[in-house]
């Protein structure tokens, strides 16, 4: 039991960290970390780190709000299509399999980490405005991969407002987090609902993860824009890779 306990605090300290330095709510991190360190069953893993992105969002998110960075407008219209996006993702994983959802997790982790990677958008095209169709076309999307998933919806959103809409990086973690804590809040009722979450666990990750999410977000906001999304992107793509391995070799 104790030991058990030690596990999970040490993958809520990971995720927590992780939330606040890369903007992400820290489930893509914790699904993986609870699937393989702890023995979660993989729908238990998928959603358990859920309700915890909400304290843990909002814990990294203070910090970036003290600094001015967060964007309320883009905050709004981009709940304004996520939201009701991931009601339906979070239910689409009632008719998954568990082995579809721990595959999906990895290759979303792979694909955001390359997307990161790639030489920065030329100066002519970023702050392109783009139009409301688009922009609720990609938050959608957000919305419904952080149902589905059950990762908060930072992993899309984040590249979206970077690479996409030419956000500054420390804007766009800044406003991610916020749009993650507020689209955790219907994926969290839904999967519960469903019997997705182990809350007793949730209730242990959650007392690590906000502490360490905060200081991931200080940590974040000492580093240069371009080294953070780098960072960002090697990080992603070595855990992606890897827990891909080990699902595939679990089969």
């Amino acid at each position: 039991m104790t030991s058990h306990v030690l596990a999970l605090l040490v993958v809520g300290a990971i995720t927590g960290f992780s939330s606040g330095l890369f903007g992400i709510g820290g489930a893509l991190v914790g699904t993986p970390l609870l699937r393989i360190a702890v023995g979660m069953a993989p729908l238990l893993a998928l959603a358990t780190p859920l309700p915890v992105a909400i304290p843990s969002a909002l814990s990294g998110a203070i910090a970036y709000w003290r600094r001015g960075l967060v964007d309320r407008t883009l905050t709004l219209r981009t709940l304004r299509t996520a939201l009701p996006m991931t009601i339906v993702g979070s239910a689409a994983t009632h008719w998954t399999s568990g082995t579809v959802l721990m595959v999906a997790t990895a290759c979303a982790l792979v694909y955001v980490a390359f997307a990161m990677l790639r030489p920065k958008p030329s100066a002519d095209s970023e702050g392109v405005e783009r139009s409301p169709a688009m922009i609720a076309l990609a938050t959608g999307f957000a919305g419904f991969v952080a149902g589905f998933l059950a990762i908060g919806g930072g992993i899309v959103l984040v590249p979206v407002f970077v690479r996409w809409l030419g956000i500054p990086v420390h804007r766009a973690l800044a406003t991610s987090l916020v749009c993650v804590a507020a689209m955790a809040v219907p994926g969290t009722i839904v999967h519960g609902v469903l019997g997705h979450i182990d809350w007793l666990a949730a209730a242990v990750l959650a007392v690590a993860t906000v502490p360490t999410s905060w200081a991931g977000a200080r940590l974040a906001l000492r580093l240069r824009s371009r080294t953070l999304e780098i960072a960002y992107g090697v990080f992603l793509a070595l855990f992606g890779v890897w827990f891909m391995v080990r699902t595939l070799a679990a089969r």
